[in-house]
C-alpha cells in the first residue's frame, strides 16, 4: 500500500509529517487531506476571522503530489 505524507501549513502552524501513513489509493489520500483541512478549520475558525490552510501531500520519495487548500473568512458588513 502506498505511503503518503501530509504536511500542514497555515499562518500560525507548520507541521511536517515525517512518519506518513498508508492509504490504498490517491483518492483515499486526497480524502484524508480534505478531512485534515475540515478538522483544523472547525477548531481554528472559532478563534480567528480568517484562515488559509494548506495540506501538501508527498510520496515516499518526498516529492509533492498535490496541495489541498481551504480558505475561511468572516467579514462584518457594518
Amino acid at each position: 500500500m502506498p505511503r503518503y505524507f501530509f504536511d500542514i501549513n497555515d499562518h500560525d502552524l507548520s507541521h511536517r509529517d515525517d512518519e506518513g501513513s498508508e492509504w490504498p489509493s490517491r483518492d483515499a489520500a486526497r480524502a484524508h487531506a480534505m478531512r485534515i483541512l475540515a478538522d483544523i478549520a472547525r477548531d481554528e475558525a472559532r478563534r480567528q476571522d480568517r484562515l488559509n490552510l494548506f495540506v501538501t501531500i508527498r510520496d515516499r520519495e518526498r516529492a509533492v503530489l498535490a496541495v489541498a487548500s481551504l480558505a475561511v473568512a468572516c467579514t462584518w458588513l457594518d
